[in-house]
């Protein structure tokens, strides 16, 4: 670095620094609601838990992640009618406890931000599906199967850390 002169130098470092706070915030970012979050336990329903490429790769499922037939409040019509105005919007479902005092569910389904209570923030990607980036997770090599039949046996739940905006992070995967 001797043959770079004093600006030059300066400009560089700060190029580099700038780089490195970029990637730090993104991890950041994305550890939010582990550190900071509530901790909250969701029922998994069956998907297809295997993938040739990956290996044992879990990829998860929940009740909410299914627009219900009544729809999204605020969103104008049924899906099949109006694709383009439903794709990509950003949906807040409203959980409730269960009756265990365990597990939450969805109660409301809406594009507007609930001002109270527990809620997931995710996204309309297709035909009445929702992601909240909780859908897959990776396990220890040889447990696929135990996981899919806990899955297959209404077993298996989800911990998940939620933010007090709706972010929501996986924890783990627990079988009952």
């Amino acid at each position: 670095m001797a043959w770079i002169k004093g600006h030059e130098r300066l400009i560089l470092l700060a190029a580099v620094g700038f780089q490195v706070i970029f990637l730090l915030a993104m991890i950041g970012l994305g550890l939010r609601p582990l550190l900071t979050g509530d901790t909250i336990f969701v029922r998994v329903v069956p998907v297809d838990p295997r993938d040739p490429f990956r290996g044992d790769y879990v990829v998860l499922s929940y009740e909410f992640s299914r627009v219900p037939p009544e729809g999204v409040e605020g969103l104008p019509g049924p899906y099949w009618q109006r694709e383009q105005e439903w794709l990509g919007r950003t949906v807040y479902v409203s959980l409730v406890p269960e009756p265990d005092g365990k597990h939450w569910r969805a109660e409301k389904f809406s594009i507007y931000q609930p001002t109270s209570g527990k809620y997931l923030r995710g996204r309309i990607v297709g035909p009445g599906r929702l992601e909240f980036g909780i859908e897959s997770y990776y396990l220890q090599e040889g447990k696929g199967y135990q996981y899919e039949q806990a899955v297959r046996n209404g077993r298996l739940s989800a911990e998940i850390a939620l933010t007090a905006d709706g972010q929501a992070a996986l924890r783990g995967l627990w079988i009952e």
